[in-house]
């Protein structure tokens, strides 16, 4: 029965269900119809009919409907609970869509701070770019005008110094030509002077032979007379003395002061000559010269020089092997040049100071038979617009010289550096007048340039230059055979007429007599010095020159004699030494910029 009430309210459910259908889907037609047009379906009220035909015939149908009913309340109950649970998850929805678009609404606003923010940033840093820009600028455009004011001030300096040097050029053609007037001029009137005297001389030809004539007789009466009156003093006079003893000592006395005076009358006449001889003669540069008097020289060799004769020449110069070769080569060139009367070579010694260029040089000009002359550059910085004149007078007394001469111009970079803007229009000048006197080759002088810096020198004085040499420090074996020669001179020979290389001669023994002085040293006696203490000096002077050498031995000579016994041991040669090596050190301190002091 169960069964069949269920399967009656299924049938009607299915029915109402159907007519519900029907009923949907009339609706649906309705709504549709409204939508799409007209449109019906009777099959779905057909079928609903049919289902309520059903459920009327059935015994349960009142069962049915209630259970329907009941149904439907139960449906309608958890359709409206859905619908809770709808707009609740709707207001939950809701809610957090709200919540999704205020989120999203800060983000957007954070965004746009953000934004904001980074658009202030790019903004400012634009502005400080732009600024560093402007001042980049600016910095730019100061430095340039900075340059247009250099550029300015140095084109006014030149256009100011082209001005000064065309005024000083216009000035110097004003002085020589009033010189060169005032010269002829004065040529003119010596000239014309001459004249008259010659023209009063010519006609007064006569008078002045008869004159001469009758001063020549008078003269010769009185020479006459003075002779005849001498003779006869002379023979009473010897007379008397070979009668009276006194008066013999008397007159033996008065020749001895006569002589006396004769002698001091000479001396006295040479040092005038030579006073009259600096002043007048040889020209205010030159230090030292061979040349003596008018047309005197020391230099007596001449004629041509074999290299045999050169070897000798200078066996007792100490230079390195393949530098003595090329100077004794450059001697007996010189020498036959001279001979053959060929142009001379002008040469450049540069090395170290002390190295032997000097002597070099000398011994040059002697073995060549030249005289020599020695100057030094620093002479010509002082003279100022002086040295022009001065060098051409220079240059005008070498070429008077009949066996040519060799001149010597040591610490030449003074005054023959490169031109440039710091150097003075004297030293210009100077360096100008001897490019020119040197520009072409001569027969009277040869030029010997020595110095210290041979890169400081101008290249135009280099170019002028034929031969250059080298002048190194001597090597230990050099060294070695100085301080040998050194010794032989100043300690074996100290007691000769010779010592230190500088002859004495019969002037020199009575001038040292009347100044009570000794003609020569004491003896120097050597005890204990051996090859063995040669060697261990010239090991431990390294990097000495040849003058410090011969300063070191005139050191020992010096101590020998300061001692009671002139005696030379050898802790005095080694402790002399010692002392010069650290002095050497010293100075070599010194020269590198280094002020302290060694420790001792």
């Amino acid at each position: 029965m169960l069964r069949t009430i269920f399967l009656s309210a299924r049938n009607a459910g299915l029915a109402a269900t159907a007519v519900g259908a029907g009923v949907g889907a009339a609706a649906y037609c309705d709504e549709d119809k409204e939508a799409r047009g007209p449109s019906f379906d009777p099959e779905a009220l057909e079928r609903g009919a049919k289902a309520l035909r059903e459920i009327n015939k059935s015994p349960y149908a009142k069962k049915v409907i209630e259970l329907s009913k009941e149904q439907e309340k139960t449906k309608q109950v958890e359709a409206k609970s859905k619908q809770a649970e709808y707009e609740a998850a709707a207001k939950q929805a809701a809610v957090e869509a709200e919540r999704v678009r205020w989120e999203e609404q800060k983000k957007l606003m954070q965004q746009d701070a953000y934004n904001k923010q980074e658009v202030a940033k790019y903004n400012n840093d634009l502005a400080v770019k732009r600024q560093e820009l402007e001042h980049q600028k600016q910095r730019e455009r100061n430095q340039e005008l900075v340059a247009l004011q250099e550029q300015a001030t140095k084109r006014q300096e030149a256009e100011r110094r082209a001005v000064a040097e065309q005024i000083e050029a216009e000035r110097r053609a004003t002085e020589k030509y009033k010189s060169d007037l005032e010269g002829k001029v004065q040529r003119e009137r010596a000239l014309a002077e001459a004249e008259g005297r010659i023209r009063e001389n010519r006609e007064n030809e006569d008078v002045n032979r008869r004159t001469l004539l009758l001063t020549l007789e008078e003269e010769r009466k009185k020479l006459l007379e003075a002779i005849n009156a001498t003779f006869g003093h002379i023979g009473s006079g010897v007379s008397e003395l070979l009668a009276d003893k006194a008066k013999l000592g008397s007159a033996v006395a008065g020749l001895t002061l006569l002589a006396l005076g004769v002698y001091s009358t000479r001396e006295g006449v040479r040092v005038a000559g030579s006073t009259f001889e600096r002043w007048f003669g040889t020209p205010s540069l030159v230090r030292e010269t061979s040349r003596k008097g008018w047309g005197r020289s020391k230099n007596t060799s001449a004629g041509s020089k074999s290299l045999e004769a050169v070897q000798r020449d200078f066996s007792d110069v100490v230079l390195p092997k393949s530098l003595h070769d090329n100077v004794r080569s450059l001697a007996a060139i010189t020498a036959n040049t001279r001979q053959h009367g060929a142009p001379f070579r002008h040469m450049m010694f540069y090395g170290p100071p002390g190295t032997g260029k000097t002597m070099a040089a000398k011994r040059l000009a002697r073995t060549s038979g030249l005289d020599y002359a020695i100057m030094s550059g620093g002479d010509v910085a002082p003279l100022g617009g002086k040295a022009v004149t001065q060098i051409h007078e220079l240059f005008d007394w070498a070429e008077t010289s009949r066996k040519g001469l060799l001149l010597f111009i040591d610490e030449a970079d003074a005054f023959l550096g490169r031109r440039g803007e710091g150097m003075s229009e004297g030293l210009r000048g100077a360096l100008n007048a001897i490019l020119f006197r040197t520009g072409d080759q001569s027969r009277d002088f040869a030029v010997v340039l020595a110095t210290n810096r041979p890169g400081d020198l101008d290249p135009a004085v280099i170019d002028r230059m034929d031969e250059a040499l080298e002048f190194p420090l001597p090597s230990r074996d050099e060294r070695k055979a100085i301080i040998a020669l050194y010794l032989e001179q100043y300690i074996t020979q100290a007691s000769t007429a010779t010592a230190g290389g500088r002859a004495v001669g019969l002037r020199g023994r009575i001038s040292a007599f009347f100044r009570g002085q000794k003609v020569a040293a004491d003896a120097i006696s050597v005890e204990g010095i051996t090859e063995k203490h040669v060697d261990e000096a010239a090991k431990a002077t390294e990097g000495f020159s040849g003058r410090e050498l011969a300063k070191m031995i005139a050191s020992i000579q010096t101590a020998v004699y300061g001692s009671k016994q002139a005696t030379l041991t050898p802790a005095v040669f080694q402790q002399v030494v010692q002392r010069k090596v650290k002095e050497h050190a010293q100075r070599q301190a010194f020269v590198a910029g280094r002020n302290e002091a060694l420790p001792q």
